[in-house]
């Protein structure tokens, strides 16, 4: 059977008494290597499919562990051939997994998203990709040229929106994060509102400090006039990187 990775942890974090199970019921096991202990369990290599009862297995069991002590969490559906491929990802990436685990020690991912709609411009349009497509049906290249146009226009407006709101978050919140990262993303038609974009901001935050993080974040909320949501504490996440 193939090895499904959960998580790396330190071996000392590793040294449990009660019993985890995993994804299909099968007990979480803990491979190890030197100082490191990688939280995997068995999975039957002619299953093809994950569903959503699994991702929420999957997730219970980093979480648990993650209230125990620093971890670093693989993406879902993390599959190895055998027990030896984890013991040699655990050598291979020995330092690598060592500092990370130092990184994150005491600290927790919170998360802010923003939801904000593209501002109709003087003409009573919005400058996105379908309305520019049906005004010029007649012309397709003239028609495609003005969708690239429309399409780059929101992604720089989206961009700009991206970095004002991270910049006043990281002044916000200064003091409380190790870390920040930010991403955008376009969003379908909701309620007939087009043009939106979700702007997702991670924080990197000290365990101990992530109360004040909440009382920050209540602080921010009447000044902005967009959806505005706070999430966490997760494990990190997102700054784990490619693993």
């Amino acid at each position: 059977m193939r090895r499904l990775i959960y998580c790396v942890l330190s071996s000392t974090n590793s040294e449990r008494k009660e019993t985890i199970v995993g994804i299909n019921s099968q007990p979480v096991r803990f491979l190890k290597f030197s100082s490191l202990s990688a939280a995997v369990s068995s999975f039957d290599a002619s299953q093809k499919s994950f569903d959503i009862n699994s991702m929420i297995t999957y997730h219970r069991v980093i979480e648990g562990l993650f209230r125990e002590g620093a971890i670093i969490p693989f993406r879902f559906k993390t599959l190895l051939d055998s027990e030896e491929d984890v013991e040699s990802l655990l050598k291979e990436k020995e330092h690598k997994y060592k500092d990370l685990l130092s990184t994150l020690d005491g600290v927790a991912e919170m998360g802010i998203r923003l939801v904000k709609e593209k501002p109709v411009r003087s003409d009573g349009s919005r400058n996105n990709h379908k309305s520019e497509i049906t005004q010029d049906i007649p012309n397709p290249g003239t028609s495609f040229l003005k969708s690239r146009r429309a399409f780059y226009s929101v992604a720089a407006w989206s961009k700009d929106q991206q970095n004002e709101f991270g910049d006043l978050c990281a002044r916000q919140f200064q003091g409380l994060f190790v870390n920040f990262k930010s991403e955008v993303s376009p969003l379908p038609e909701v309620q007939n509102r087009k043009g939106l974009t979700m702007i997702s901001l991670y924080f990197l935050v000290r365990k101990d400090l992530i109360q004040e993080f909440r009382s920050r974040f209540q602080e921010l909320k009447p000044i902005i006039r967009d959806k505005i949501m706070l999430s966490g504490p997760w494990p990190p996440y997102n700054f784990v990187g490619h693993l």
